[in-house]
């Protein structure tokens, strides 16, 4: 998991996962340990390639969507076998596909018909219509396309809040939570600009201005409420990057500079707030003292390298080398 995790990162950390920007750029000098980091890290995770398991697909049964589009990516650049992988686990991952009902579920242990529902949640949706949007404007393949429609089908009919925003899953919680909307958010971004869909478009827009109205403070940046709009937490690191993601596709898909200055809001945020200036990474929360810590388990390898990776995508729209050495010292501090 952690080997993963890390190629995901260091994928960021060369550029290959970044989001086209609005403005084309060249790409950026590759430093040569970034590079050789990349290319260890990247062979680590395809040979944990588990054919006997349906690919990239962890113990539980559920396909790792980082491992996918890191191969994806190495596809792109013309590695042939990481491009099989890739599409090969996007194949198994047909048999967690609910085509009555919509969306996937999580993993295999959720098709178990002795449980009382189906868990579906809004982020592994999100990321499988994410790949499946990647695969199918790389190869052409129209059954990508197909799977993908099944998604947003069930997003628009399940998922959706009319209001601005999307839920957490089929069931639980209706509260609006930043993580689970700046993940869907970035799919729907590129689900909308691959198939030039202004409604699905105006509704992104519609769904970042309730984020930031609504889950964003000017100390902590973006928080969880409950339905009532009491604080339910800490801000926590994973809040900001998938809304500062999300901002950043905005802008990329749209050109609206003040979706790039939103961006560049939640880095400097992330940046001041969280890292830790004695280990150069990122703490996963923060709050004021009187607010107590967060009972969430932590997830430092995966928020870390989400936030590295934040912070690359971003230096390379900008030339910001203030967001370039944030991330890299992120990694640094986690290279033992």
């Amino acid at each position: 998991m952690r080997r993963t995790l890390f190629a995901c990162l260091a994928a960021a950390v060369v550029g290959t996962l970044a989001v086209a920007a609005a403005s084309p750029k060249p790409a950026p000098t590759i430093a040569p340990a970034d590079q050789a980091l990349y290319e260890r890290l990247s062979a680590a995770v395809s040979a944990a390639y588990d054919s006997a398991r349906g690919g990239f697909v962890t113990r539980a049964g559920e396909p790792h969507e980082a491992a996918i589009e890191l191969m994806l990516a190495r596809g792109r650049d013309g590695d042939a076998l990481a491009l099989q992988r890739a599409l090969q686990t996007l194949r198994w991952s047909r048999t967690l596909l609910d085509t009555v009902g919509g969306g996937y579920v999580n993993g295999t242990r959720d098709k178990d018909p002795k449980k009382a529902f189906l868990d579906k949640g809004t982020i592994p949706n999100a990321r499988r219509l994410e790949l499946l949007t990647q695969a199918w404007t790389f190869t052409k393949d129209g059954s990508y396309k197909r799977d993908a429609r099944f998604v947003v089908d069930y997003f628009e009919r399940v998922l959706l809040d009319p209001r601005g925003g999307f839920y957490t899953g089929q069931i639980g919680s209706i509260d609006l939570e930043p993580e689970s909307n700046g993940i869907a958010l970035q799919s729907w971004w590129r689900w909308a600009a691959v198939n030039a869909a202004p409604a699905r478009r105006d509704f992104a827009l519609k769904s970042e201005a309730r984020l930031w109205r609504d889950c964003r403070l000017d100390e902590l940046g973006f928080v969880r409420r409950t339905t009532f709009g009491q604080l339910r937490e800490p801000a926590l690191l994973g809040d900001q990057v998938e809304m500062g993601r999300a901002h950043l596709y905005a802008w990329s898909a749209t050109g609206r500079d003040s979706e790039l200055t939103r961006a560049k809001e939640v880095a400097a945020h992330v940046i001041e707030r969280f890292r830790d200036p004695a280990k150069g990474s990122f703490r996963l929360e923060y709050a004021y003292e009187r607010f107590g810590h967060s009972l969430r388990a932590r997830r430092p390898f995966a928020d870390n390298a989400r936030a590295a990776r934040f912070l690359v995508e971003l230096g390379r729209a900008t030339d910001g080398t203030l967001y370039l050495n944030a991330a890299r010292r992120t990694w640094v501090a986690f290279d033992r």
